[in-house]
């Protein structure tokens, strides 16, 4: 039976601009943001954005990230070919075991070596429109006097939503894409000694402390800002449906909806086989009520749950 940790999670922002977006011009930096039929806007930060975040948390908390070199490819530590260079590099390469890869051999003829992502995660997005804040800056040339000033659009007093998902199997494992299915399983093939086991626990438990720790942003020397989660709610699951996409919300009075989250762990229930729920203090305006109807712990407590469910040990 598979296994799958689903966490979907609220922050709240203050001013940044996490992510910016293709600049109309040199004087404006547009922040990344969607519109809805109504005509509203949303800010976004990419998916790409975020697990870039999570590696360079993962790295600032010890886990060693693969170099690049000049052209932009990865410096693999792997002599072998095929199936058990693909092994190598799962073995040696945290990162790329909990971040996927692609390596193309163009003198062979044989398909590139890809690997699905066993950490998946949806693009952040605004609980509440945009309203078209902005900040300015100076932006000196060398030779003028003063300088140029610059609007960069930011995101303030917002609450924002997303999930994380993790194929926990995949990790340390041999996937045969094209099938879908382990084709070598983590227990099967990759564990070949303590080492192996203690390598796939400890790269989980750097992707849980990140989560917790969650540091990142563009703009940071001057609106720097806290991601962390500030109320999330996290299942272990057979499947890895991301059920809390659509059930996070929060009303404009601060009150996170109860009733959302109820539904979804109801509807589900035939494939959650553990849950959790935390909520930092002073953020909601409904935090008591979160904390009886649901059970909320704090938010790291919860997050905790996820090595005992594991058996990751603690950190």
């Amino acid at each position: 039976m598979r296994c799958f940790v689903n966490i979907g999670y609220l922050t709240k922002v203050n001013i940044n601009s996490l992510n910016s977006g293709e600049s109309p011009g040199t004087n404006i930096v547009v922040i990344k943001r969607l519109q809805d039929s109504k005509g509203d806007y949303y800010v976004y930060v990419s998916g790409q954005a975020l697990r870039y975040y999570l590696k360079e948390t993962m790295n600032e908390l010890g886990m060693p990230l693969t170099k690049i070199d000049k052209k932009g490819k990865y410096k693999i530590n792997a002599s072998a070919k095929g199936k058990e260079r693909y092994k190598e590099i799962v073995r040696n390469h945290p990162d790329l075991d909990l971040f996927g890869f692609m390596e193309a051999v163009r003198e062979e003829k044989e398909m590139a070596l890809r690997r699905w992502s066993p950490v998946k995660v949806s693009p952040l997005i605004s609980i509440y429109p945009w309203k078209g804040e902005s900040d300015l800056l100076t932006r000196r040339k060398e030779g003028q006097a003063g300088g140029d000033l610059v609007k960069v659009e930011v995101n303030a007093f917002n609450f924002m939503r997303g999930t994380i998902m993790v194929d926990v199997d995949a990790v340390g494992s041999y996937v045969e894409e094209g099938s879908y299915v382990d084709e070598i399983s983590y227990e099967r093939e990759m564990v070949r000694d303590e080492k192996d086991k203690e390598n796939k626990k400890r790269r989980l438990g750097w992707l849980i402390e990140a989560i917790k720790n969650l540091d990142g942003g563009a703009k940071k020397a001057r609106l720097l800002d806290d991601l962390t989660p500030k109320f999330v709610v996290i299942t272990k699951q057979k499947a890895g449906t991301p059920i809390f996409l659509n059930s996070l919300h929060v009303s404009e009075d601060g009150s996170i909806n109860i009733m959302l989250v109820k539904e979804a762990l109801e509807e589900y229930k035939t494939i959650i086989e553990e849950s959790t729920v935390g909520i930092r203090s002073g953020i909601f305006k409904n935090e008591e009520e979160v904390k009886k109807e649901l059970g909320a712990t704090t938010v790291n407590i919860a997050i905790d749950k996820i090595k005992e469910w594991l058996e990751l040990g603690s950190s």
